[in-house]
C-alpha cells in the first residue's frame, strides 16, 4: 500500500525564497503545479506537507510527476522539512534526468537512460520509498515507466519524514499523483533504454583479430577497453572514443552513399572511413602499449561497421577487426546524500 495514497490532507508549500519565485496549483484535484524561480541561475523548490507529522515508517510512498511543461531545468526527489531551505540550501536525494544530485552538488552521474538528458517535456518520473524489513530505506527512480535502480539504501539512523520535493531552475508546469498500486520492479531496465539496432553507445571491446588472416589477437586482462560512439547527424558521421589507459578519440565519417546511418549495404554493414587518432600520451604497462598500438592502426584501416543480429558491434577492415558487446556502467547506491 501507498503511504502518500492514504494521506487527505496535503498541501504544497514552498522554501520562502526572497525572491519573485512563485506557484499556482490547478486542475481538478489542484494536482497541477506551475512553479516558476525568481532568480536564473538560483533554484526554487517546493514541497508535500501533510497535516500527519510523519509517514509510517512501515509503509512504502510512491508519486509520479507528469512534466507538461517545462522550461528550464527540474529536478524530482525526497528532501525532510528540517532540510527545506530556500534555493541551493535545501538537501535531499533528487533525479534530473541524467544525474542523481542532493539538491546541489551530483552524486551518480548519467543514472538515467544511455540517452539521458534534462527532464523534458511529456516525461514522467516517478520516485519510489521502499522501507526493507531491516528498517533500512531504499529510494528508486523511473523515467517513462522504465525502471532505474536504487539510487540510495539508507541506514535506520538516516531514515526520516522525507516528503515529495520539485526543484526548479525556470518554470514547470507538473501533475502531480500518487497511485494507490506502487511498483512490482525495484531492478534497474537496461534493455527498453537501448535501440539495439543503434551504433550510438558505449561498447565493451570483447574480441580483436588481426592480420590478413585475421587471427586473434589478446586483450590485457588487466584493461577493461571502452569504444563509445556518439552520431553526429549534421556530419553524416560519428564522434568515437575509446578507454584503455589513454583515450583515443576520431572522428568517423560515413562513405558516399551512406549518408542515412540506419541504411547499409546488401552484407548488411555500413561503409565508413574513420580520421586520424588523436591520443592522450601517457606510458602504460607494455602489453597495454601494445594493445593501445594495435588500436590506433587498427582503426584508421576499418572500412565498415554493423549491429550484428546477436546486438554486437563489428568494425572490420582488410587486416584487422573488433568485435564489441553493449556495455552498462554500474553505479554504486549510495548510502547518504549530503
Amino acid at each position: 500500500m501507498n503511504a502518500l495514497f492514504d494521506e487527505k490532507e496535503t498541501k504544497w508549500v514552498d522554501d520562502s525564497s526572497n525572491n519573485e519565485s512563485t506557484f499556482t496549483l490547478s486542475g481538478s484535484n489542484c494536482n497541477e503545479i506551475t512553479l516558476k524561480s525568481g532568480k536564473q541561475g538560483t533554484p526554487y523548490n517546493i514541497m508535500l506537507q501533510s497535516s500527519t507529522a510523519a509517514l509510517p515508517s512501515s509503509k512504502d510512498a510512491y508519486f509520479e510527476a507528469s512534466i507538461q511543461n517545462l522550461k528550464g531545468s527540474l529536478a524530482i526527489g525526497m528532501a525532510t522539512p528540517s532540510e527545506f531551505q530556500p534555493g541551493w540550501k535545501t538537501k535531499g536525494m533528487f533525479y534530473n534526468g541524467f544525474n542523481i544530485t542532493n539538491g546541489s552538488a551530483a552524486k551518480i552521474v548519467g543514472f538515467g537512460p544511455s540517452s539521458g538528458s534534462q527532464i523534458k517535456n511529456g516525461d514522467v518520473i516517478a520516485v519510489y520509498m521502499h522501507q526493507n524489513g531491516d528498517d533500512t530505506m531504499d529510494v528508486i527512480f523511473y523515467h517513462d515507466g522504465t525502471c532505474l535502480g536504487t539510487a540510495f539504501h539508507l541506514s535506520p539512523a538516516s531514515v526520516s519524514n522525507f516528503r515529495p520535493c520539485l526543484h526548479v531552475d525556470g518554470m514547470a508546469t507538473v501533475a502531480y499523483e500518487a497511485p494507490e498500486l506502487i511498483p512490482t520492479t525495484m531492478i534497474r531496465d537496461t534493455s527498453s533504454s537501448i535501440d539495439t539496432k543503434s551504433f550510438d553507445g558505449d561498447w565493451e571491446i570483447k574480441q580483436c583479430f588481426l592480420g590478413p588472416e585475421l587471427g586473434e589477437y589478446n586483450i590485457p586482462e588487466e584493461v577493461l577497453p571502452i569504444l563509445s560512439l556518439m552520431e553526429i547527424p549534421a556530419e553524416a558521421g560519428f564522434r568515437l572514443s575509446i578507454k584503455v589507459a589513454n583515450k583515443m578519440n576520431a572522428k568517423i565519417a560515413l562513405t558516399e552513399g551512406e549518408k542515412d546511418a540506419k541504411k547499409t549495404q546488401d552484407d548488411g554493414f555500413t561503409k565508413i572511413t574513420i580520421g586520424p587518432v588523436m591520443s592522450t600520451m601517457m606510458m602504460p604497462p607494455p602489453d597495454v602499449y601494445d594493445f593501445e598500438k594495435y588500436l590506433n592502426e587498427s582503426l584508421p584501416i576499418f572500412t565498415k561497421m554493423i549491429v550484428s543480429e546477436n546486438g554486437d558491434l563489428i568494425m572490420s577492415g582488410p587486416t584487422a577487426e573488433i568485435i564489441c558487446s553493449r556495455y552498462v556502467d554500474s553505479h554504486d547506491v549510495l548510502t547518504e546524500y549530503h
